[in-house]
């Protein structure tokens, strides 16, 4: 699986030469909703921050088998993302959607969502399969921006992207840095990832892939958030385990994120700075690198398959007893 992160430079050249099927410009649209879930989900977090940062169209997530009607309007556009294409709570969504007469995109290397793209004429970009979804995250993410700008929605400026994604050829480093966070991380019981509400889905993303490769429970907490809950329920604890801190480009978010580096040395956790350089896309896209060496780096030592999911095929197979009966709550 190692060699599907280390090929992420080549995932994203292709898809950037790649077509979208049925482009055509939406105009007057004032808001994007992605809807997918895991692997395709993330996507659509990544993409919100970077549409903070480059866009002035907001751009938000919704993870469940139908999308909240005060989220969808006339003047929305819907990006459903699934690698695999079938994961039906964004089926799902994606035909509640369609029956509310709302436009979607999609991005899917086959499956289910394919078929309706092509029923409907709906835009959408068809990826290379064979990948664990985890680890096409990248493709999924240039492919989705590539199909919004072919819909007329700017996320980010093309030349920024394509300079951006450069950073995936360092692999040598992100191995590096991999190797270092696995040998950090093989004896950790629940491993803390601190981060700002800026690289949240990156904390997200490094728990994600901890917890399929490396079948690794984590817990997150989120800056200056945490400081108002989450840092009290140490009072009474002491930790012996280990805590990754995501840097910030931001001052005054360093001096947060040091401050609360300082405390949770003081109760008993070894710290491990997570450096990143470069614009938020690349920090995102690096990061995400480094996070899926090292979990799967730390399968390996501890003799786990970073491919098998038992927990998520048996979900799977109740969703696959329950279709129909889903279907029917939803649409109706």
């Amino acid at each position: 699986m190692l060699s599907q992160y280390l090929d992420w430079y080549n995932m994203v050249e292709e898809v950037l030469k790649s077509n979208v099927v049925n482009a055509k410009e939406y105009r007057d649209v004032k808001r994007v909703v992605v809807v997918g879930m895991g692997g395709s989900g993330i996507v659509g977090d990544f993409l919100s921050v970077i549409a903070q940062n480059y866009s002035t169209i907001p751009l938000l997530t919704f993870k469940d088998f139908y999308v909240s009607k005060s989220f969808v309007d006339n003047n929305t556009f819907v990006l459903s993302i699934s690698y695999s294409g079938n994961t039906l709570e964004t089926v799902a969504a994606t035909l509640q959607l369609l029956k509310r007469g709302i436009p979607v995109g999609v991005v899917a290397s086959g499956g289910e969502l394919v078929d309706i793209a092509r029923r409907f004429s709906l835009p959408h970009i068809v990826v290379r399969s064979g990948l664990a979804p985890r680890s096409a995250m990248p493709l999924m993410l240039v492919a989705s921006i590539k199909l919004l700008s072919s819909c007329g929605i700017e996320v980010v400026p093309q030349d920024t992207l394509k300079s951006s994604i450069t950073i995936l050829r360092n692999t040598d480093h992100a191995k590096k840095i991999g190797d270092e966070l696995a040998d950090f991380l093989e004896n950790s019981k629940i491993p803390l990832i601190v981060a700002t509400s800026r690289y949240s889905s990156l904390a997200i993303r490094f728990k994600n892939e901890l917890n399929e490769n490396a079948k690794m429970p984590v817990k997150i907490e989120i800056i200056p958030e945490l400081f108002h809950n989450d840092i009290v329920g140490w009072e009474r604890f002491h930790a012996d385990d280990k805590a990754i801190v995501i840097d910030s480009d931001v001052e005054y978010e360093k001096m947060l994120l040091n401050f609360y580096a300082d405390y949770l040395k003081d109760i008993g956790f070894t710290i491990y700075y997570l450096q990143l350089s470069g614009n938020i896309i690349e920090r995102l896209l690096f990061g995400s690198l480094v996070a899926g060496i090292a979990s799967v780096r730390i399968a390996e030592k501890l003799g786990f398959d970073p491919l098998q999911t038992r927990s998520i095929v048996k979900y799977k197979e109740f969703l696959k007893k329950y279709r129909e009966d889903i279907l029917k709550n939803i649409l109706g």
